[in-house]
């Protein structure tokens, strides 16, 4: 987990700052996730950019305050019923091994317990125990599950395995991954002669972490040509899909086109993508991200995988990286399990059973349809291609080799937070048979 240290003590009206700031933003961060399900880094977006005087150093500070609130936030709040600030330091305790000077100004100033220390090195059943030494009368010797830390519904729509290993990823902040466009040991040393720790994937060749909370744009500014920030599950989509060159494929929800620009990456340049969203200022974005890494042959053009009709081109290979209800990134996104709802997956299922049918439609026989949603509940991955498939006898699974480990599949993947570590993504490949 990330801590903030500094060495120096940081000037009293700095620390009373931040302390003020906390005590503003988080009773109303809290009604605008939990009761309008609003995304909380939108949020410190907006608020930071109203902010300017606020610098980079101001900005960790509070991204740690509001992340680890919202990573505790079902001991700190449901369990022990705490205020803003005290839910918001226990959060921090429990994520840090040392504590940021403001934090310990805002300790000296709230109601949590003298003996409340630092536990970021401890297991969770560990935090459970220490949290409930701290608050004996609230607990009155119930015990702290790690569930609780989850929407009572979690447990009804995943598969049992993520308890056993899945709490523990989604309660610290995985590494950032970077692919690297050129290769992995040349980033790595530039990284290294930058003093940035970093780690390259044994399997994914073009894979390297750093430590998240790290800027890269003023360090590497003059190498941003060389990498893409892109989390390693979604770097595997990539590799599923596996273009050749020379191929045309249509990214048909690409977003700001992380998964449209690696498609152009693998084939080299020598293929074209059409990438397709809603949102126009997402294609925007991408087109400004091409340039920037000169990356042409992508072209843009706003459409509505579920409800337009499918275009009258096919292509070698479609790519449905379908719009979910993201539980994959509760690590990264914590907040997200405290607006999320069973409603949602639902309904996020049916819509991804009509793009798939939608976009089937532009697959060449004999091409490749790959599907991906960056969640793990059952309703969204495998019922989803058990429906599809029943719907489409023309289409059969398509086995792959998993790109994290090399292992064989039967053409469906489920990368769980723990296996990058990073977000968790669901990846199936179909074939469109010929005839």
């Amino acid at each position: 987990m990330d801590n903030i240290s500094q060495t120096n003590t940081l000037p009293e009206k700095v620390q009373r700052r931040h302390f003020e700031i906390v005590q503003e933003i988080i009773p109303d961060f809290t009604r605008l996730v939990v009761d309008e399900g609003r995304p909380v880094d939108v949020l410190l977006n907006h608020y930071l950019r109203n902010h300017r005087e606020l610098g980079s150093r101001d900005r960790r500070f509070l991204s740690q305050a509001v992340f680890s609130y919202f990573r505790w936030y079902g001991w700190s709040v449901v369990r022990l019923g705490l205020e803003p600030v005290d839910a918001c330091l226990l959060g921090v305790l429990l994520d840090s091994t040392g504590l940021h000077p403001s934090f310990e100004y805002a300790r000296q100033r709230g109601a949590l317990p003298a003996t409340a220390c630092p536990a970021g090195d401890l297991s969770i059943g560990e935090k459970g125990v220490r949290v409930a030494a701290w608050f004996p009368e609230t607990l009155q010797d119930a015990p702290l599950l790690p569930e609780e830390l989850f929407p009572p519904y979690f447990k009804d729509l995943v598969d049992s395995r993520i308890f056993e290993h899945g709490v523990t990823e989604f309660q610290q902040r995985a590494p950032v991954w970077l692919r690297t466009r050129t290769s992995a040991a040349a980033l790595s040393q530039i990284l290294d002669d930058h003093d940035i720790p970093n780690q390259t994937h044994p399997r994914m060749l073009n894979a390297v972490a750093i430590e998240s909370g790290i800027s890269l744009d003023h360090t590497l500014r003059d190498q941003a040509g060389q990498f893409v920030v892109q989390d390693i599950s979604s770097q595997c989509v990539g590799q599923v899909c596996s273009p050749a060159e020379g191929e045309e494929w249509w990214d048909c929800c690409a977003g700001a086109g992380g998964k449209a620009l690696q498609l152009m990456d693998l084939m080299h340049q020598q293929g074209r993508v059409l990438a397709t969203d809603t949102r126009i200022d997402a294609l925007k974005e991408l087109k400004k991200r091409a340039r920037h890494y000169g990356i042409r042959n992508i072209r843009t053009q706003p459409f509505n995988a579920v409800s337009d009709e499918p275009f009258t081109k096919t292509f070698d290979g479609v790519l449905v990286d379908a719009p979910c209800s993201g539980w994959g990134t509760w690590g990264r996104n914590p907040d997200a399990r405290w607006r999320a709802s069973q409603r949602d997956v639902i309904q996020c299922a049916t819509r991804q059973l009509k793009i798939l049918s939608n976009a089937k439609w532009c697959v060449k026989p004999g091409g490749t349809l790959v599907y991906a949603v960056c969640t793990l509940t059952r309703p969204e991955t495998e019922e989803v291609v058990m429906k599809f498939l029943d719907a489409h006898p023309d289409f059969r699974l398509a086995p792959f080799p998993d790109p994290l480990t090399g292992q064989p599949t039967d053409g469906q993947l489920q990368v769980w937070p723990w296996d990058g570590p990073g977000d968790a993504m669901f990846i199936a490949r179909f074939v469109r048979q010929n005839g």
